[in-house]
């Protein structure tokens, strides 16, 4: 296939678009280039659905012209010169300047200056995603790559385009690892001396925690997060996260055997969708003490529901995996009080630290309960507040506790009807009379 025809590896409405594109480009005399990353895949035989383009010219001005055309919502970006894009049928494109970028200091973000195409490819972090195609009439699929980028893809490398790439954006060192295990390709000899040369010193902890957090939780994301720790260690990059952080055998069993407690959660649970990086970053992290835990949240900024769900991993998992295995929790009311607070990826770490232990009938006895406990979060009771208060309980504290026995009476199916509920509760408000009374008897 030439160069030319690749835009047609793109599905129809996609080519389409980006040929429309093009002529508003010439209309408004601009050049207008597909850009990055989905060159890159295109070049590989994969599709990238979502588009990054580039406009030797105002890409502001020409992105804001195309949001209005196709009524697309638009998020504009000034200090970088670039638009984001989000279509009606969910197409989401990043339109952007050419432009070159300086770097006052390492690890901060670059100041932008409008420059060439071939300027623009320059400034991108590996040769391979430094290709581009031109997109105006006429030279529609024009293939761009002044760096070798094609070169590079056919001998499976990964090559930064010059000697202070890592120096001026450490986060670099993350893509390249994204890159190499994504692709499989290996990193060029001279790329792979300067990343060692950048990730032996402390450029990475410059960085802001939310570009930090966004480089690891992307390298968390991969297809295999399994290569990305291994090779994290090897580079000695985790003690960024924390010095105390350690990759050891116990971590690395867990980390291993989680792909296939996800399969299984997926399996089961269709409906359920895992945050993937945050269920790996919770097995990273499942020896280190609490404190180092809460350190890591804080370096990585992590939202308030990431870091919910970083704390209950842990000790807490170790407790929980403890507690389903005791044969003294037989009831399915005791299964769901003990996992009802927990996020989701909680319960599939805990189900890869059991598959590490290669124990079959302990494995088997906790997908049981696995699967009775999200069939049980569905149970409500019949009852409720209102009900309580009619049968004469003031509002207070033992509605939940009435409350919450009746539903465990549901889940262990002592109790199936709303007149079931209704007698249990009469007795249960009889009772709580009887000790009130009681007690009220003992304190006069």
């Amino acid at each position: 296939m030439t160069s030319r025809n690749l835009l047609n590896r793109l599905p129809q409405e996609r080519h389409s678009l980006l040929r429309e594109l093009g002529a508003l480009a010439d209309e408004r005399g601009a050049s207008l280039y597909l850009v990055g990353g989905v060159v890159r895949d295109l070049l590989l035989g994969h599709v990238t659905l979502d588009l990054d383009l580039t406009v030797e010219g105002d890409g502001v001005a020409f992105a804001r012209l195309v949001a209005d055309r196709y009524r697309a919502g638009l998020a504009v970006f000034e200090r970088f010169a670039t638009a984001r894009l989000v279509f009606p049928d969910g197409l989401k494109m990043d339109i952007a300047t050419t432009r070159r970028e300086s770097y006052a200091l390492p690890g901060i973000l670059p100041t932008v200056q409008p420059a060439s195409i071939e300027e623009d490819l320059y400034r991108r972090d590996f040769t391979i995603n430094a290709i581009a195609l031109q997109l105006n009439p006429g030279q529609f699929g024009r293939l761009l790559d002044a760096y070798g980028g094609q070169r590079d893809l056919r001998a499976r490398t990964i090559r930064v385009l010059h000697a202070g790439s890592f120096q001026d954006d450490p986060t670099r060192i993350f893509r390249a690892i994204r890159f190499e295990q994504r692709l499989k390709f290996r990193l060029e000899r001279n790329t792979s001396r300067l990343l060692a040369q950048a990730a032996s010193t402390n450029l990475i902890q410059q960085l802001s925690g939310p570009r930090l957090q966004n480089e690891i939780l992307l390298l968390l994301g991969e297809r295999d997060p399994v290569r990305v720790m291994a090779r994290l260690s090897q580079l000695t990059l985790l003690r960024f996260l924390h010095r105390r952080l350690s990759y050891t055998t116990n971590v690395k069993r867990v980390v291993t055997t989680l792909p296939k407690a996800l399969v299984w959660w997926t399996g089961r649970f269709p409906d359920r969708e895992i945050d993937k990086p945050i269920v790996y970053f919770m097995a990273l992290s499942s020896e280190s003490s609490q404190a180092v835990v809460a350190a890591m949240i804080r370096r990585l900024a992590l939202s308030r529901e990431q870091a919910r769900k970083v704390r209950a991993g842990g000790p807490l998992a170790d407790r929980v995996l403890k507690r389903l295995a005791d044969e003294r929790v037989v009831h399915p009311s005791q299964v769901y009080r003990l996992l009802v607070d927990l996020p989701d990826e909680t319960l599939v770490l805990v189900l890869a630290k059991q598959m590490r232990l290669q124990q079959a009938a302990i494995l088997s006895r906790l997908k049981r309960q696995l699967v009775a406990y999200m069939k049980n979060r569905t149970i409500k009771t019949a009852l409720m507040g209102r009900d309580l208060q009619s049968m004469g309980l003031q509002p207070g504290p033992q509605y939940g506790t009435i409350l919450g026995k009746l539903l465990d009476a549901r889940i262990d199916g002592t109790i199936t009807t709303e007149a079931d509920e209704r007698a249990l509760a009469c007795k249960l408000l009889k009772k709580g009379l009887s000790s009130f009374v009681k007690r009220e008897a003992s304190e006069s």
